[in-house]
């Protein structure tokens, strides 16, 4: 008899996990900190700090509702963008269904949206028009370094020529300078 209680045991135990002790991490413990004595508070500071808590709990709740509203908004817009990607996927799959004559219908579109598929941008144009650009900015940035070049030319050649004059000037002069 003693033989099977211990087989049955010894299977137990292969078939499943023994038994854990309940943690004692969430038990309630006596606080590290010392507790203010009531004797010790002012009533007004008490009072202040009431206020402080009443004003900041309201502060609290406005930017919450503000959030709230604020999701409430972000989630009608997706919703809407949702239901606009859907229809115009809709009218695409009708459309590559459909033979070639019908054409999409531009009814959930802008007017700039509408604009831009019929315009069918030709990219290359695009292209050179911004390497004009690009070309056309760098030769003015040349010409405005070499009007900067030519201007410092000219203002030192004018003050050359004013101090050529005054010390003329003051070599011919018939007054003696006051010392």
């Amino acid at each position: 008899m003693e033989n099977s209680v211990t087989e049955n045991d010894e299977q137990k135990s292969f078939r499943s996990p023994p038994r854990r002790r309940r943690s004692t991490f969430f038990e309630r413990r006596d606080s590290f900190v010392p507790q203010a004595f009531v004797e010790n508070i002012d009533s007004n500071v008490c009072k202040k700090l009431s206020e402080m808590g009443d004003k900041h709990t309201q502060d609290l709740l406005r930017y919450h509702d503000n959030l709230l509203a604020e999701k409430e908004q972000w989630k009608m817009e997706v919703n809407n963008r949702r239901n606009k990607y859907h229809d115009l996927r809709q009218q695409y799959q009708m459309a590559t269904k459909a033979p070639s004559r019908t054409r999409i219908s531009y009814s959930s579109l802008s007017t700039e949206d509408i604009d831009f598929l019929k315009a069918k941008v030709n990219v290359t144009k695009i292209v050179d028009s911004q390497l004009k650009l690009h070309q056309s900015v760098k030769e003015t940035q040349a010409l405005y370094r070499r009007a900067m070049e030519l201007d410092n030319v000219l203002l030192n050649h004018c003050e050359e020529k004013v101090n050529e004059v005054t010390d003329y000037i003051l070599e011919n002069s018939t007054i003696e300078p006051k010392e």
